[in-house]
């Protein structure tokens, strides 16, 4: 790509685009994935100051994790797009990454459903116990969360925008479900977590996926029907 090029508004937009989501990225990665993980200091200091249950501080750090993978993952394409136009070799990288996500990632389900057994599996009620108790086994399961964000995304570029938002009502679903079980279940299901706090968290999960439904629904419905 020649220099002049380099230098039109779309490829300006996409370079300020990359800076910013590497920023947010980064700073999401270096708060939650360092051996200090400041996010984990933050989110006790957050949870004793607002009266707020840990569990459900832990369920936005997961949130927050699956967002740090999804924007790094996204960055990282928007550069390959902008260095492919520069480069004969990193265009030929690009295209060769594009035929094999095609190939082996059909329709975005493999990496869809890769990153929801990564997620059931951390919230298995003996694995999360074990994770909350471990250092290293609790850096794991950040780092596998945070890895889930980036096959969310890789899946996501396999769809089309209507399918992106069912794919995430499905998901959402999930924690549906699972805040539904924690406020009905007799006995805390988590042993590191009394049980008051299984009910404010199973609370907030629900809030949070009905905040969702709320809002992407009628935007999924009226894109459904404004194509038929």
């Amino acid at each position: 790509m020649s220099t002049r090029a380099l230098g039109t508004p779309a490829v300006r937009r996409l370079m300020i685009r990359c800076m910013f989501l590497l920023v947010l990225s980064s700073s999401l990665i270096v708060a939650m994935l360092t051996p200090l993980e400041p996010i984990d200091l933050l989110y006790y200091s957050l949870s004793s100051g607002l009266n707020v249950a840990p569990e459900v501080m832990l369920v936005v750090s997961d949130i927050l994790l699956l967002l740090a993978g999804f924007l790094i993952a996204a960055t990282l394409r928007t550069l390959l797009f902008v260095g492919r136009q520069m480069s004969n070799r990193l265009m030929a990288i690009s295209s060769f990454l594009g035929l094999v996500n095609g190939s082996v990632n059909r329709r975005g389900m493999p990496s869809l459903a890769a990153a929801a057994l990564i997620i059931v599996f951390w919230h298995v009620p003996s694995v999360l116990d074990a994770a909350l108790l471990d250092f290293g086994l609790h850096w794991v399961m950040h780092v596998s969360i945070f890895f889930a964000g980036v096959l969310v995304y890789i899946g996501f570029t396999r769809l089309t925008l209507g399918f992106r938002l069912l794919a995430y009502l499905l998901g959402c679903k999930g924690m549906l479900i699972l805040g539904a079980y924690l406020l009905v279940s007799p006995v805390a299901v988590y042993g590191t977590y009394p049980y008051p706090e299984q009910l404010e968290a199973g609370t907030a999960m629900v809030a949070m996926c009905l905040a969702s439904d709320a809002t992407l629904i009628p935007l999924w419905v009226r894109r459904y029907f404004s194509k038929h």
